[in-house]
């Protein structure tokens, strides 16, 4: 992919982080159809880090949506899945099954946007945004972890800690809210406990961005375990449930 120039990364952050700052922002900028991009020796040279900082970064891009393999494992610009109609509703509505499933707040974190998430948001990089970590659990066994961010001046005043933090946006937002994008992956590295669990767990990650007319705009970045439980992104949808395979990835 010729059109990427790619100067050495060097700044205080985990040199993963900011490869995949900046092989995110390459991407964002490119145009034309999707491309194939460099060779990982091609992008060890070009940023001067080693090959295994590239691979991590590569696998949160691929995690993340913004990256696919195609042909021969050349990893490419990943299309976007297709707008949906429906409500978008919290992650443990969207999980379904007949246990009564817990959520269970982990972290809360203040820090400064990056470049992904700050492109997603429609904030500026650098803007302070908060970042809930959640738990879904049924019987004491995670079977959905929910990562979201909101810039931080747009975070509920009134909260819990037993409730994602969509489910606490309130109801005119989640009435009006509507999904602006949407990437389904393969849960490829391991950072959360839901990934720690078993070998050979069907894990998704499920990205995706709602807005609502004069509300702030929402990220989310969740992990479900499609052997442990069906999942419906949208209610009142003609979509089929992502158990068995039959969404569609970008």
């Amino acid at each position: 992919m010729t059109i990427m120039n790619l100067p050495p990364v060097r700044d205080r952050r985990p040199l993963a982080v900011q490869v995949y700052d900046r092989l995110f922002d390459a991407l964002s900028n490119a145009s034309g159809s999707p491309a194939a991009l460099p060779t990982e020796e091609e992008l060890t040279r070009q940023l001067g880090v080693s090959r295994t900082t590239v691979r991590q970064a590569l696998a949160l891009l691929e995690e993340d949506g913004v990256i696919e393999r195609g042909p021969g494992r050349r990893r490419h610009v990943a299309g976007t899945a297709p707008a949906r109609a429906g409500t978008v509703v919290a992650l443990e509505t969207m999980v379904r099954a007949p246990e009564r499933i817990l959520v269970r707040r982990i972290a809360r974190t203040l820090s400064p946007a990056t470049e992904w998430n700050s492109r997603l948001l429609g904030i500026d990089r650098g803007d302070e945004i908060v970042t809930w970590e959640s738990e879904l659990l049924i019987d004491d066994t995670v079977v959905a972890s929910a990562l979201e961010f909101i810039q931080a001046s747009d975070e509920p005043v009134t909260q819990t800690e037993d409730a994602t933090l969509f489910a606490q946006l309130g109801a005119q937002y989640q009435a009006k809210a509507e999904l602006a994008s949407l990437r389904i992956a393969p849960y490829i590295t391991d950072t959360r406990r839901i990934g720690r669990r078993r070998q050979g767990a069907s894990l998704i990650t499920l990205t995706f961005t709602t807005r609502a007319p004069g509300k702030p705009t929402y990220l989310a970045k969740h992990v479900v375990d499609l052997d442990a439980v069906p999942l419906e992104l949208l209610t009142g949808s003609a979509a089929a449930d992502a158990e068995g395979g039959d969404e569609e990835t970008g």
